[in-house]
């Protein structure tokens, strides 16, 4: 007989017994189900890790810092290398000018910018309280939400504001509030004085953003050009000890360079290095282990209906004992006996597959809003992503389970005597 027609048997077989067909998919179908979501599960979070990647660093960026003192048990040996010692304890080495300077020849790097401290006073603007403020350098790679205005043209003398700072400076909107003039008030470190004097920089307002959540940090920072925060970090810290030492700084390879290459060159040279994605490493570890856990208890529900679609095909024979002596006589060959029964167990598993998998599919479309919302996340934002691909395997991969599983069942069939099937009543 031709495949094609055994087939079509098989299928009219299992629906002379639909029940029991039914009953046997439905314990596939529940591995399926699991199995389904526990992919979704994966991809939807690893999508949001990179989302959250993406929205807060840059996939050509690094962190580059000194390299620390692993045991702080015992007193540490005294360096001329830039320091912050907390409490005589705990040593943090700083990057110097030198350190900058040396990352920046490597060839594959872009640029280098050190992470400036600013210890900012308060913020204000004519007529207004005063408010505590945290700068920090504009980074063009970081996507940011602006309610108005936007970062593309940052110089020395604009700012970019979050929302709060609006409200709270009493502009109206966020667009009444581009082009105005906002004053940054900084004190200098090394003054002698009590209180220590102070120089006020003023800003034009170039943006204004809304908090963004994939952002790791607050989202209340305000965002000053590179050139600014030299400016605003000169005055704070010259004179000091810590002037021109930094805890870490930003590098960025140049288009076209993987930036893991770049952080072995930089380790090389004798400094700590993190890609945007080793900084969520532990986040997608813990996905990994969520997703073995959901996958293991997928996998056990299908191992436990596969002892389901062995008795259900052994029943079946039982009862075709007549029509498979029969079918024998009339000239069908063992081999082809065996076909039929395995193509019955195959439909089996693609029931159950299909049935598990669009049960997952209807289920996680309908939670992907209600998990968005109960864990406040942005708006769009899925934690359950279903693939085609990755479905379309699912159910393949339950049939050859079932066709696996009905091999011993199809071997009986297909070994049964003709003349004695017969003879069964």
């Amino acid at each position: 007989m031709k495949l094609i027609d055994i087939t079509r048997r098989a299928g009219r077989s299992i629906r002379q017994a639909k029940a029991r067909t039914l009953l046997t998919s439905l314990a596939i179908g529940v591995g399926a189900f699991t199995i389904t979501l526990a992919l979704a599960a994966g991809a939807g979070g690893r999508q949001y890790a990179q989302d959250i990647v993406s929205a807060n660093t840059n996939t050509q960026e690094l962190q580059v810092s000194q390299k620390q003192a692993i045991d702080t048990s015992k007193p540490q040996e005294y360096s001329t290398d830039p320091t912050v010692s907390y409490g005589g304890r705990f040593t943090v080495k700083q990057l110097s000018q030198h350190d900058i300077d040396r990352i920046a020849k490597l060839a594959d790097v872009a640029s280098v910018t050190p992470s400036y401290n600013l210890d900012v006073q308060y913020i204000t603007r004519d007529g207004q309280k005063k408010y505590q403020a945290s700068v920090q350098t504009f980074n063009a790679s970081i996507q940011l939400n602006y309610l108005a205005g936007n970062g593309d043209s940052l110089d020395e003398s604009h700012i970019i504001i979050p929302d709060s700072y609006r409200q709270a400076l009493g502009f109206s909107s966020a667009k009444q509030a581009i082009g105005q003039t906002v004053h940054v008030v900084v004190a200098q470190g090394a003054s002698q004085t009590n209180p220590p004097a102070t120089k006020t920089f003023d800003f034009v307002i170039a943006g204004v953003t809304d908090k963004n959540a994939l952002a790791i940090s607050s989202g209340n920072s305000l965002y000053v050009s590179e050139a600014a925060a030299k400016t605003l970090y000169t005055y704070n810290q010259e004179g000091t000890r810590s002037f021109g030492n930094y805890m870490s700084a930003i590098v960025i390879a140049k288009n076209g360079v993987d930036a893991t290459k770049v952080k072995g060159e930089i380790q090389a040279l004798g400094y700590e290095a993190q890609t945007a994605q080793d900084l969520l490493s532990t986040v997608f570890q813990f996905i990994n282990v969520l997703q073995g856990i959901l996958l293991g208890f997928g996998v056990l529900a299908v191992l436990t209906s596969v002892f389901g679609i062995i008795n259900t095909q052994y029943i079946s024979v039982l009862e075709r004992t007549q029509q498979i002596g029969l079918m024998k006589a009339l000239g069908m060959r063992r081999r082809d006996v065996g076909r039929l029964f395995k193509l019955e167990a195959a439909w089996i598993g693609f029931l159950g597959g299909a049935i598990g998998a669009g049960l997952a599919i209807i289920a996680g479309t309908l939670a992907n809003p209600w998990i968005t919302q109960t864990l406040s996340l942005s708006k769009g934002t899925n934690l359950l992503i279903f693939q085609p691909l990755s479905v379309a395997i699912i159910i393949v991969g339950l049939m050859l389970v079932s066709v696996g599983a009905g091999i011993l069942p199809a071997r009986k069939a297909a070994k049964l005597d003709p003349i004695e099937a017969l003879r069964t009543e």
